[in-house]
């Protein structure tokens, strides 16, 4: 079966990721087959637009394939993990920098790998059934794919409670956020996908395509009371530029406040590591060109496999499945401005082969 589909449809070109069982996580034949798709539709002047898509009812894309990472933790080199991380990178920077419109459509599970693949490309279209999120620090590892990038730029606290927390939220708040521009109910999928086919095969050019696309995506981004509270609440505990500040607030809180209790036993079960790397990871982030930020982000994966809390947090959740990780720190304060610091030392011979 093969891990990525491919078609055209006259002008619009189809991506389609095609592990279901495994809920579309990326394996590294799929970010290789993804970058040679990418490559040549760029060149192709038939091609106006491309559609990402995962195939099944339940995700886009689950994020990493990080199992196999797990298995090939005891290479000297870690060749296996230098060879996923710098070329998915990369392939995010192509999504990103591509010459024509993508549209990523973000059906059922978007996380980790998913957001980062999608992250640049010109419509990123929610649905009712979208789940989002970066649950990283879960598995002792961090936002990566220059997701920080994004999240450092959020305003109200939003990209630290879901960089730190890792809890996923849906389309109604990617839609107040401006993570997702663009709205269509599952139901309506396959009338539109028909439609989109329709126009291809008329020839449309991208401009045409764009407009129609406007149109029919459009969406009124007035966040409900729900969502109105849950973003005065993530502002109260998580709009602060000192993690031992977010905490204290949510010590404060957490005798009166459903939410700040929840989040602060969510953070309880974290990585210490992860979440002090992943802090100062967003802040530095807040200065940088993406690229930048992926090129950061290599240093910082390959470091969480070498002297972080990757490997355990996989065992514990994906291997063992015992859901109690130990990790290398008991809490917060025992992790040392040092150890943070020693997280974002240049790795030699590390590089991402980026597009030109």
């Amino acid at each position: 079966m093969d891990s990525v589909l491919f078609r055209q449809t006259g002008t619009v070109a189809w991506l389609g990721l095609n592990r279901p069982k495994q809920l579309n996580a990326l394996s590294l034949e799929m970010i290789r087959l993804l970058r040679r798709h990418l490559d040549e539709m760029a060149q192709d002047p038939s091609v106006e637009l491309v559609v990402l898509y995962g195939e099944g009812d339940r995700a886009f894309c689950a994020g990493g394939d990080i199992r196999a990472l797990y298995d090939a933790k005891d290479e000297p080199n870690l060749e296996t993990a230098a060879a996923f991380f710098s070329e998915e990178y990369a392939l995010d920077d192509r999504v990103a920098r591509f010459p024509k419109p993508v549209v990523a459509l973000w059906d059922g599970i978007v996380m980790g790998g998913g957001v980062g693949l999608t992250y640049g490309a010109t419509w990123k279209v929610a649905t009712d059934r979208t789940r989002f999120a970066m649950p990283e620090t879960g598995i002792g590892f961090f936002p990566d794919v220059g997701m920080c990038h994004a999240l450092s730029r959020m305003q109200g606290g939003l990209g630290h409670y879901l960089a730190l927390t890792g809890e996923s939220v849906g389309a109604d708040v990617l839609l107040a956020a401006g993570l997702a521009n663009g709205w269509l109910p599952s139901g309506e999928r396959p009338s539109f996908e028909a439609e989109l086919v329709k126009r291809g095969e008329q020839g449309e050019t991208a401009e045409q395509l764009q407009r129609w696309l406007a149109a029919r995506l459009a969406v009124e981004h007035r966040p409900s009371e729900a969502v109105a509270d849950f973003l005065r609440r993530v502002q109260a505990y998580f709009d602060s530029p000192s993690l031992s500040d977010i905490l204290a607030r949510l010590r404060e809180g957490s005798s009166r406040d459903p939410f700040a209790a929840q989040a602060l036993e969510i953070l309880r079960q974290r990585s210490p590591l992860s979440l002090a790397v992943t802090f100062e990871a967003l802040r530095r982030a807040g200065n940088a060109t993406y690229r930048e930020v992926l090129e950061t982000d290599l240093t910082l994966a390959l470091q969480f496999i070498r002297r972080g809390d990757f490997v355990e947090g996989v065992r514990a959740q994906l291997v063992d499945k015992d859901r109690r990780p130990r990790w290398r720190h008991a809490d917060l304060a025992s992790v040392t401005a040092e150890e943070v610091e020693a997280f974002f030392e240049p790795i030699a011979h590390l590089s991402i082969p980026f597009a030109d």
